[in-house]
Formats: C-alpha cells, structure tokens, sequence
C-alpha cells in the first residue's frame, strides 16, 4: 500500500516534539557546562580577563593612532605602524582568548582540571585556521548586508515600504548564517577543519540538528546579553560579568558539540605543545 502523505497537523506535531527534545538536549549541555567552568572558575574567567584586556589594548591603540594618522599629529611612519601593531594585537589576543578557552572547556569536560599552562598554550596552527574561517563567515556577512543594502534601495524607488522586504530577507539570512555556523570554533579547532569544510559541515548539521543548533544558539546569544543589558540599562562596571558569560559560553559550545560531533581531537587542541 501507498503510505499516506501526512497532513499539516501531524506535521506540526512532530516538529513540535522535535523542539521539546532539542531544548531537553540544550539543557543538558548547559548543565554540562556550567560544571566544566566550575571545575576552575577563577581560572577561566581570570584568562578571559587577560585576553580581553590585551584585545581592549590592541583597539585602543589602534583607534588614538588612527585619531593621529587623521589629523596628522604623528608621522606617518609611525602612526600606521601603531595601527597595524594595534591590529595585531587586537585580533591575536582574541585568537588565543578562544583557542585557549575552547582549550580548557575540552580538557574540563574530559573531567580534569585545567591549568593555566595549558590555556596561555599557543597554538599557531589552529589559531590561523581560525582566523580564516572568521574572515570568510565576515565576508559573507558583508555580503549579504550589501545584498539586502542595495536591494532595499532599489525597490525603495517604486514603494517605501517595499524596502522592509529585502531587509527582512537580509536579516533572516544573517541568523540562519550564525545558527549554521554556530559550531565553527570546534570544528576549525578540534576538528582540524579547513574554512570551506568548516562552513559545508554546519550546513550538515543544521540540516540534522537544526532544532538543536537554533536553541542552542538562542541560549548562548542571552547569557552573553544578560551582562550587557546590565551594564546598559543599571551600570557599565556590571559589564565585567562577560568574565563569566563568555568562558560559560564557550563550555557549553563544547559540551554541544561534542555531542553531536563526538569528543575527538582531531586538531590536536587539547595535546598541542
């Protein structure tokens, strides 16, 4: 006999069923989480501190020397060889801020404590495939908000109005980009991934495990705005609760993927030297 094709009620049934399990799976590794920063809080949120404040560094001397470079305070010479040193700084610190973060949550999740030697670790390998998987998700946003730009611009010319439609688009594509790519960390790092590989194996597990990646996503997006809406709406000292959202953030990432993906080092994270 030929099945039946099933109907939109059903159909809404089983999708609804498939977001409860994926928000019970979501659950779990926040929990799983939340135990392997505990393992060393004031390790993790003492080396977020240190790769933060190099990367605040890096900005700041990166913008007071484009300031200079403007208004010609400074010699050229010097001026721009602040802003590739601030630059630099900037971005490697961030870099090793997450390697070394993704790092400890593995080595945490393993049911070790980590060190600090094994977090300050640099891992020059990993760290440059991670650079650039960062630089082709930033084009593809590029990308897409320049898309959206000027279509909004272009049928703005017949309606207003028209113009939410591709904004709407624009945005939609912007959050299926994040969601798919949630995993990209892991997957450059631990997984040994080259970029293109990076960004074709989220769009596998989205297709898989889209539930999971999408409240998985939702969930890492409010502990990181949590501490900033604080430090908006009531004080900006409350800010220095990132100390704690982002290492949490990077544990439950890694909890997540080891998952779905499974707890193999391929990249040699947690064994490099």
């Amino acid at each position: 006999m030929t099945p039946q094709p099933r109907g939109r009620g059903a159909r809404l049934v089983d999708g609804a069923r498939d977001a409860l399990v994926a928000i019970q799976a979501v659950r779990g590794w926040l929990r799983q989480g939340r135990r392997a920063y505990r393992r060393a809080p004031w390790l993790f949120s003492g080396f977020t501190l240190m790769g933060g404040g190099a990367q605040l560094l890096g900005q700041t001397v990166q913008n007071r020397a484009s300031d200079a470079l403007a208004v010609g305070e400074d010699p050229v010479v010097v001026s721009m060889g602040l802003v590739l040193g601030g630059l630099l700084l900037s971005v490697g610190s961030l870099l090793w801020l997450n390697v070394g973060l993704l790092r400890g949550a593995w080595i945490a999740l393993d049911g070790r404590t980590p060190r600090l030697a094994e977090l300050v670790r640099w891992q020059a390998a990993a760290m440059g495939r991670l650079l650039a998987v960062a630089l082709l998700l930033l084009l593809l946003n590029l990308l897409i908000l320049a898309t959206a730009g000027l279509a909004a611009g272009l049928v703005s010319l017949i309606h207003p109005l028209l113009a939410l439609a591709p904004l709407l688009i624009g945005a939609t594509l912007l959050a299926a980009l994040f969601v798919t790519q949630i995993f990209h960390l892991p997957l450059t790092v631990a997984g040994g991934l080259s970029p293109v590989a990076t960004f074709r194996h989220g769009r596998i597990l989205a297709a898989s495990h889209g539930w999971e990646l999408l409240a998985l996503s939702l969930s890492l997006v409010l502990i990181v705005l949590l501490p900033l809406g604080l430090a908006l709406l009531i004080a900006w000292p409350l800010a220095a609760g990132l100390l704690v959202a982002w290492p949490l953030v990077l544990c439950s990432l890694t909890a997540g993927y080891r998952e779905i993906v499974g707890s193999e080092d391929r990249g040699g994270l947690a064994g490099a030297t």
